[in-house]
């Protein structure tokens, strides 16, 4: 593989995504230290481009529309980087950007979720495409636990009863001995594994890869995507984090919901595709279902007057289960870590 001289790489995603500026700075000179092996030099450009959450969702869902005619405005600035660029590291990337940037080679998404992508046609081109995930486990596994912990101590009660002056002993349920049922099994999940351990809990997961018979050693038992309701139906608690893809879409349905065991609790900090909205309120309305947690939804931001606003036991967050903090570095390394490696230094 010949590497340019320079070998410009653009940092696209959103500038509200920097760390401190120490940080950032720091960040880009790693990348810059990077020194191919025949010679030549690293250049980073600063290249911001940025598509609302909900065309983001939109391209992911439909890759095959024409999303060209209904882009942001690119500025000249990031125009003359991206004719420039040969790596990316993005949030998004305009439709027609194989066009607005000939000499693009490699692109890493930002975050876990890179279908939005899908429509830039990045495999007629040559570009090698890659995610983040993994950057973000930690943090949205923590997330998931305190909502299953806020669950079974009942916490949101308790301090309705503290705003209302009301003293009256209130007890919760324990972890210990519960079954936690993971829907998927990436990184976020494989992070939620050993938590859910630390509290005695008995852990399974459904797995799209997964065939009959397969074991993990982080799990107690692994079904594979055919067994899912078998999986819901022993789970006490199910938590689910999987990408947006044509079999997850509409996965958890009223048949789904039926399949859970009675008073059990749903969480997911995933994609809101995921969730049929109006099954789930229905669940939670019946009371066959004790709770549920949302950090995603189907719409972002939610319509007003949506029935999930006001959905019985219904603990919702507004896709802020990440840490962008910690987000920041860890995108960064892997960053650095593709590069090297496309670069094949070391």
């Amino acid at each position: 593989m010949t590497i340019s001289d320079p070998f410009v790489v653009a940092i696209c995603y959103p500038t509200w995504w920097w760390a401190e500026p120490g940080a950032f700075d720091a960040a880009v000179a790693e990348v810059e230290a990077l020194a191919p092996p025949d010679g030549g030099r690293v250049e980073v450009v600063i290249a911001p481009y940025e598509e609302d959450h909900e065309r983001r969702a939109a391209r992911g869902a439909d890759p095959s529309a024409d999303w060209t005619t209904s882009q942001p405005e690119v500025a000249d600035e990031t125009a003359a980087a991206f004719a420039r660029m040969h790596a990316a590291l993005a949030m998004d990337l305009p439709a027609g950007i194989a066009a607005m940037a000939p000499n693009l080679q490699l692109v890493q998404a930002f975050g876990a979720g890179a279908d939005q992508f899908d429509s830039c046609n990045f495999a007629d081109h040559n570009v090698k495409l890659v995610s983040s995930a993994g950057s973000n486990a930690v943090g949205i596994a923590e997330f998931a636990m305190g909502r299953v912990i806020e669950h079974y101590k009942q916490f949101a009660d308790i301090r309705d009863m503290q705003r209302d002056e009301i003293w009256k002993p209130m007890f919760g349920s324990e972890l210990a001995g519960q079954t936690v049922g993971l829907i998927g099994f990436g990184n976020i999940c494989e992070a939620i594994a050993p938590r859910a351990r630390a509290f005695d809990m008995r852990v399974v997961a459904c797995r799209h890869s997964a065939k009959p018979g397969d074991t993990h050693p982080a799990l107690d038992q692994l079904f594979p995507a055919a067994e899912l309701h078998a999986m819901l139906a022993e789970s006490d608690v199910v938590i689910s984090a999987v990408p947006q893809t044509p079999e997850t879409r509409g996965l958890m349905d009223t048949e789904a919901f039926a399949a859970m065991k009675a008073g059990s609790f749903f969480c997911n900090v995933g994609r809101g595709s995921l969730v049929d909205e109006d099954a789930l309120v229905a669940a939670l309305e019946s009371d066959h279902l004790a709770g549920a947690a949302l950090d995603v939804a189907s719409s972002e931001p939610l319509p007003e007057g949506h029935p999930v606003w006001s959905a019985k036991n219904l603990s919702l967050s507004f896709h802020n289960a990440a840490v962008p903090a910690a987000m920041f570095g860890n995108v960064h390394r892997m960053f650095a870590e593709n590069l090297r490696a496309f670069l094949r230094i070391g």
